[in-house]
């Protein structure tokens, strides 16, 4: 088994976190929290490491075994229906993030072309990064992430002469209810999807330490903090709240002199990446879980991927006509599906990982006081 190195697996991991802020967190967060945004932001961070101790702890549980096989292990049979139980969960966030990304495409950049046509564009490379496997992934995803680093430094430098700090001010006036509201959505969004990463068995990852997780999730959920801070302390409430995409707008400012202007196209390059990343570690996760669930060569596999990119593309039109029916969608309805699938049902699992070890425990311990006895 080819490993992937601990820098790959860690790209990933920042890249799951950030990619749900476009068109799916920060617009619903200003919203919600209007200039208390940055600081749903903190108690986000703050809150998120309950989620991300869960994971860490499933993620040490075995070596060898990924969440599928952990599933297995604990509570066997129906270890397999929760795995395609879990699969559905999944699905739902990497159709509403391919949504996401299309519709971006299609409204800021692509205005006369359908939809469709840029839903194939996407996933050709989405079926053929599944075809080459995890390893053809995380190395695109660090090489994606060395070029994104120089990227979100340059925006930085180049707006943060734009910011003013009474779009900030009054501080404090939002309710606390809306403030927790918004760093649930920050959560929700973009802490939770970490999950899909348990598809990967620990043994996979090269030199594996949580210690170099932990730092990555500090830096992106700091890196979205920042976002928030630069978009509201660039454009007032007023703008922030009539843009679709304010993180978008904000790339408008930036230019090279005279010579290179609306470098919005591609710097926003980076948001999109991020989205394709988290869609692909998505459906990697949904086509391994039917893999080892049905237990399928490597050719029918591929029929798999297709059938799954296949309905992934015939969904997408079909779901959230309009902006407006996703978004009280995101605040509502999917919430409460992202923490049951992968808060509520993660800690059940860990439960069940402790019972499971305690059961061990006392078999061994029987199966020793019986041997004495036999001597």
């Amino acid at each position: 088994m080819k490993k992937i190195s601990s820098m790959e697996y860690n790209s990933l991991v920042w890249f799951v976190i950030r990619a749900g802020y476009l068109g799916i967190s920060l617009s619903n967060l200003i919203t919600i929290s209007q200039r208390d945004s940055w600081l749903s932001g903190i108690i986000a961070m703050i809150l998120g490491l309950v989620p991300l101790g869960i994971f860490v702890y499933l993620r040490n549980y075995s070596d060898n075994m990924n969440i599928c096989d952990l599933n297995e292990h604990i509570f066997g049979k129906f270890g397999k229906f929760l795995n395609l139980f879990l699969l559905i969960g999944v699905f739902m966030f990497v159709q509403i993030a391919f949504l996401d990304m299309v519709r971006f495409i299609n409204s800021q950049f692509l205005y006369s072309t359908s939809s469709i046509l840029i839903s194939l564009v996407f996933i050709v490379p989405l079926i053929y990064g599944l075809f080459k496997g995890l390893n053809a992934i995380s190395r695109t995803s660090l090489i994606m992430f060395y070029l994104i680093i120089f990227t979100i430094i340059f925006i930085i430098l180049g707006v943060i002469n734009g910011v003013d700090i009474n779009n900030l001010k009054p501080a404090f006036l939002t309710s606390p209810g809306d403030i927790m509201h918004g760093a649930i959505i920050l959560i929700a969004y973009n802490i939770l999807p970490l999950f899909f990463l348990l598809i990967i068995p620990k043994a996979k990852i090269e030199n594996y330490k949580p210690k170099r997780t932990l730092i990555f999730y500090v830096l992106a959920i700091l890196s979205l903090i920042n976002a928030v801070f630069l978009t509201i302390g660039s454009f007032g409430m007023g703008l922030s709240l009539l843009f679709e995409y304010p993180e978008f707008h904000l790339l408008k400012k930036l230019s090279i002199g005279e010579f290179i202007d609306r470098l919005e196209s591609l710097l926003s390059m980076e948001w999109i990446i991020a989205l394709f990343i988290l869609i692909m570690i998505g459906l990697y996760f949904i086509t391994t879980t039917i893999k080892q669930t049905f237990k399928l060569n490597e050719k029918t596999n591929k029929v798999v991927i297709l059938l799954t990119c296949l309905l992934l593309l015939i969904i997408n039109p079909l779901v959230f006509q309009t902006n407006n029916s996703l978004d009280v969608f995101l605040r509502g309805p999917m919430l409460i599906i992202m923490f049951f699938f992968f808060f509520i049902l993660p800690i059940w699992m860990i439960i069940g990982c402790k019972l499971k070890r305690i059961h061990d425990k006392n078999s061994r311990r029987n199966q020793n006081d019986n041997n004495q006895n036999d001597k």
